[in-house]
């Protein structure tokens, strides 16, 4: 009984011993896993922090890059007081005297611009009106255009501000020559034809019925709003659009 009895105590030490290897073992396997998962989270976490570091560096460097150019844009106006701001791609020289002399015409011309010019002042304060073309209605921007130079000129204008953007008969112009009486068109709703028009009244200053709820007013070119939203010029008075008004149109 002795002897069977000792061998029952050893088989239970053995049993014992196997049990706590066994636990053990698992134990550490499972240590082991645990180890590789948060080794692997930590890759993961590195990686993420690392893409987000690189989206915010590009997107720092892309807003950097856009306030540069605005920066730039409107060092060169206030440089350059004779010209229109914008990225046009025409660069920024400005329009020697000579030059706007020989191109602004004859004293008949002259004195048309300062009529249309005058009419159009004569407008300030009154209500947009989407539709309107009198001072009794009120204007909208393209029939604010359309009733100051109506009776200047040998055509019948265009009532909406795309159709006077496209009319081949006005004058582009390049934003280095404006001029007093020129049509400044900007895109604000639409990335096609523009949407929207005043008049250059010189020193960077536009006239225009704005929108609903606003009247009509001077605006500054050198607004970034309208520096993004410029979209062209053109020319309506010229020696040969001009209607005579001692005897019939002017000259073809």
């Amino acid at each position: 009984m002795r002897v069977r009895g000792r061998y029952l105590l050893i088989a239970m030490v053995i049993l014992a011993t196997s049990c706590a290897y066994a636990e053990a073992a698992t134990a550490s396997n499972q240590h082991s896993a645990d180890k590789q998962q948060r080794e692997r989270n930590r890759l993961r976490l590195w990686q993420e922090a690392t893409h987000r570091q690189s989206d915010v560096a590009t997107a720092n460097a892309t807003n950097s890059t856009e306030d540069k150019k605005r920066r730039r844009q409107r060092s060169l106006f206030l440089l350059n007081r004779g010209v229109i701001p914008g990225d046009s791609g025409l660069g920024w020289a400005l329009l020697p005297p000579e030059e706007l002399l020989r191109e602004t015409g004859s004293p008949t011309l002259l004195a048309t611009l300062e009529k249309v010019i005058d009419t159009l002042q004569a407008q300030i304060g009154l209500p947009y009106r989407w539709g309107g073309q009198t001072p009794n209605q009120g204007f909208d921007c393209s029939g604010l255009v359309w009733f100051a130079f109506r009776n200047y000129v040998n055509w019948p204008l265009p009532r909406t501000a795309s159709t006077l953007f496209s009319d081949k008969r006005m004058r582009a112009v390049s934003p280095e020559r404006l001029r007093r009486g020129d049509l400044l068109f900007f895109r604000i709703h639409r990335q096609t034809s523009p949407d929207h028009v005043g008049v250059y009244l010189g020193n960077h200053q536009f006239i225009e019925a704005p929108r609903t709820g606003l009247a009509i007013r001077i605006s500054q070119l050198d607004n970034p709003f309208w520096q993004q939203h410029f979209a062209g010029a053109r020319r309506v008075l010229t020696e040969w659009t001009i209607r005579d008004h001692f005897g019939g149109k002017g000259s073809d």
